[in-house]
């Protein structure tokens, strides 16, 4: 059994000593084992485990449905539905996210053919569009055809 330091399960994990010990603190990673000298040892199990949370983390899952899914990792003869549901909501969020950002690059493209030309700072079309109120999100995204100078 190979047994780590924080600093090096830090390293092999590729988080802070400062992650390992947030995780500790809150319950989602083991505490560590210590030695006679009071070092904190740790296992491979812990990397691993380590591994899954920043794994988890990178797909933005969560703290709290990390904490559900090392829960029903426990319970390995129950059925994933509860796991494809909750991966079902992260997938939902991130279409969503897609849609808002395929909204804001049509808004600055609208705002970039303001502007097509080089023009003083008082002829700029982008600053002018960009002084203009929105009347309400809607209709930003329906780009009206700005005043040109």
């Amino acid at each position: 059994m190979i047994n780590f330091t924080i600093g090096q399960l830090a390293k092999k994990a590729g988080v802070s000593v400062d992650t390992i010990r947030y995780y500790e603190k809150i319950g989602l990673l083991e505490k560590a084992k210590r030695s006679a000298g009071n070092y904190r040892y740790y296992s491979e199990q812990i990397l691993s485990e380590l591994l899954f949370l920043k794994h988890c983390r990178e797909l933005g899952i969560t703290l709290q449905d990390i904490q559900k899914l090392k829960n029903l990792s426990n319970n390995p003869n129950q059925t994933c539905i509860e796991v494809d549901h909750l991966i079902d909501q992260y997938l939902a969020q991130v279409s969503q996210k897609i849609r808002n950002l395929e909204h804001l690059q049509q808004d600055l493209s609208h705002l970039k053919q303001q502007c097509s030309q080089h023009r003083t700072i008082e002829q700029c079309g982008i600053l002018k569009e960009l002084h203009q109120p929105l009347e309400c999100e809607h209709e930003s995204h329906q780009h009206k055809k700005a005043p040109q100078p």
